[in-house]
């Protein structure tokens, strides 16, 4: 009897091979949902027209730019974007308050950004800008990243621009919360499978 005891008590307590090749699918199954289904590098050029709209403060203009790119990954995407652009301080510009939205045709990447450029004084100007992507639709829901912009403005008329500009980053940073759900998804698989192994 006392050896039947000891033999039920240790079934109860090793979950064996069969459990252990269970918890390890879970943790691979918990993770593979962690991980962006469009993960990667981004690349690309765009361009297109900018109007500057006053605002009360001399030298400070509410930029808003529309134009068209290519994604050396996704693909062609409309963009739009908005801004406050200082030119208070020349040949310094700073850019802050960025939005800006990429339009692809499998969803929008949308996000925000700031900078600074340097005027050349003869009607040109080169500008660097860090975007931060915060989200997205479509293939890219839940997605974030970060890229850095850099491109030049050709003035071509006392409140209008035209923008070319490139950019390079990366896409589909996981966020720390996912991996805390892997833990706790693992945990509570473990302690799972230990309690039924065996009934």
């Amino acid at each position: 009897m006392k050896s039947q005891n000891r033999q039920l008590a240790n079934a109860h307590t090793k979950t064996g091979p069969g459990a252990i090749r269970a918890l390890v699918l879970l943790v691979v199954s918990v993770a593979w949902l962690i991980v962006p289904a469009q993960a990667g590098s981004l690349g690309g050029s765009f361009d297109g027209v900018a109007t500057l709209t006053p605002t009360t403060t001399a030298g400070v203009f509410i930029q808003n730019f529309v134009g068209d790119g290519t994604d050396a990954t996704y693909g062609a995407f409309d963009a739009m974007s908005q801004s406050t652009v200082d030119f208070r301080n020349p040949p310094n510009i700073v850019i802050t308050n960025g939005t800006l939205s990429e339009v692809f045709a499998g969803g929008d990447l949308f996000g925000t950004g700031s900078g600074s450029g340097m005027a050349s004084g003869h009607g040109t100007a080169t500008f660097t800008i860090d975007f931060i992507i915060t989200g997205g639709t479509g293939i890219f829901e839940h997605q974030t990243g970060d890229a850095i912009i850099t491109g030049t403005i050709t003035q071509t008329g006392p409140l209008t621009e035209a923008i070319e500009a490139t950019y390079t980053g990366m896409l589909g940073t996981p966020e720390p919360s996912s991996v805390s759900l892997l833990l706790l998804g693992a945990s509570m698989g473990y302690r799972f499978l230990t309690k039924t192994r065996f009934k």
